[in-house]
């Protein structure tokens, strides 16, 4: 979407393939690091358990972390929003392919049964 508001434009096709080179580094980045989770950093499980959540990242490091407030919780997609540090935080999309349906089922629910102040489920979300 940002790429096309560049063709109305009034510059050389120079001055917008310059601007348009962070939006596709900053494209090529987040499916490298959040969406294939290719990225050492990236989160590749997440482990809830009654003292809190630990994340496991691509390259084996074991994080502590909370449920950030900014977690979606969709009818098809949730995407766990972790802080970890001051200011850190990473994210874990999860939808029915890369995880058990029933347990995507069961992990919204209790997201929004908990929810009342640490996750805010979106209603309708997703809805078609």
């Amino acid at each position: 979407m940002a790429l096309l508001t560049l063709l109305p434009l009034p510059l050389a096709w120079a001055w917008k393939a310059l601007i348009a080179l962070p939006v596709i580094a900053s494209l090529a980045h987040a499916l490298w690091a959040v969406v294939l989770s290719r990225a050492p950093w990236s989160v590749v499980e997440a482990l809830w358990s009654e003292t809190g959540w630990t994340l496991t990242t691509a390259s084996g490091r074991v994080l502590r972390a909370t449920l950030s407030p900014s977690t979606y919780v969709g009818v098809r997609i949730v995407i766990l929003r972790f802080r970890t540090g001051l200011l850190r935080r990473r994210s874990l999309l999860l939808t029915a392919d890369n995880i058990d349906p029933e347990q995507l089922r069961r992990l919204r629910a209790r997201l929004r049964l908990a929810g009342r102040g640490a996750v805010r489920p979106v209603p309708n979300a997703g809805a078609v």
